[in-house]
């Protein structure tokens, strides 16, 4: 299975990252026995993934602590990504908040290597942007963890083209760049954040490349049925042509002998900028499925027509 280099930083990754947000359990996601948890983590690892996204809001630590206890003993092989800036009251959706201060950064900092059971994180991401903290601030803590040795490298999660532009100006190196991206939502590029990352040697992790369910071969009525939180107001959300853009992309994968989303997965990793996309689950069966889309390739006339299929 082939690594990539990581934008310019020393980190050499798979390009299919295991997403621990589904494992973190509510409010977001139905709860998960930590010793089922952490057997699916230790499985992905076994498959040959060794990157793997968390962040302390996925379960209010649950997620981190899963992660931790999973890794822990190939720590120096695995690279951990995870999360600072949102803060919680109590352990309810509508509780979390934006705070990326200096002081809260580097109290989070913290609160994470503990939960990770570990002295250092690989890539240290803010999780969204805080408007109401000077991004000066926020950079002064990662420049105390990174000379700490705490943090390896740091970037900036959900960020516009202006706000990384911004970070940069006031003398950010980005390391890491993570931000929804799939065939039903284009604005990564559409807004330009990729061609900056691009034009930059930013890694740029991708969330979301199956869009939350809907590119895979689970039908709408089995998606309704699946008890995926928020997935309503996405399938609601389906404008007819995006029905049609769907339908015409199987067409175009069905000459393929691989899963839809295997195809789909491939695909989002075979965009220029685009260094790896992130799977969250809970079975190991669709992680098996992720992995496989990294051994077979697409044609560039296949890849061309998902694109003309999309930005017509």
């Amino acid at each position: 299975m082939e690594l990539r280099q990581f934008g310019v930083t020393a980190l050499y990754v798979m390009p299919v990252v295991f997403g621990a947000w589904q494992v973190g359990g509510p409010p977001f996601f139905s709860f998960m026995e930590e010793k089922d948890a952490v057997r699916l983590i230790e499985g992905c690892y076994d498959l040959g993934v060794n990157f793997f996204d968390t962040a302390p809001v996925y379960g209010f630590g649950r997620s981190e602590e899963y992660v931790g206890k999973a890794l822990h003993n190939v720590r120096t092989k695995a690279i951990i990504s995870t999360k600072c800036g949102l803060q919680w009251k109590d352990e309810t959706f509508n509780s979390v908040y934006k705070h990326a201060s200096k002081e809260s950064v580097l109290k989070e900092a913290e609160q994470s290597l503990r939960r990770l059971n570990t002295d250092y994180i690989d890539l240290y991401l803010v999780h969204w942007p805080d408007e109401s903290t000077p991004i000066e601030e926020t950079l002064e803590a990662f420049y105390e963890l990174q000379r700490s040795g705490k943090i390896r490298f740091y970037g900036f999660s959900n960020f516009s083209l202006k706000q990384l532009e911004e970070a940069q100006l006031k003398g950010a190196i980005i390391s890491g760049v993570q931000s929804q991206y799939s065939m039903l939502n284009t604005k990564l590029e559409k807004g330009g954040e990729l061609q900056y990352c691009i034009s930059n040697e930013i890694g740029v992790q991708a969330y979301s490349p199956l869009h939350r369910g809907i590119l895979t071969d689970k039908t709408v009525e089995a998606m309704r049925d699946s008890g995926q939180l928020a997935i309503d107001w996405i399938l609601n959300a389906l404008t007819d042509r995006q029905i049609e853009q769907v339908q015409k992309i199987r067409e175009i994968a069905s000459s393929y002998d691989a899963p839809f989303s295997s195809f789909v997965i491939n695909w989002t990793i075979s965009q220029l900028g685009i260094t790896t996309a992130i799977v969250g689950t809970t079975k190991i069966e669709n992680m098996k499925a992720a992995i496989e889309a990294t051994k077979f390739n697409i044609s560039e006339e296949d890849i061309q027509a998902v694109r003309q299929t999309i930005f017509a």
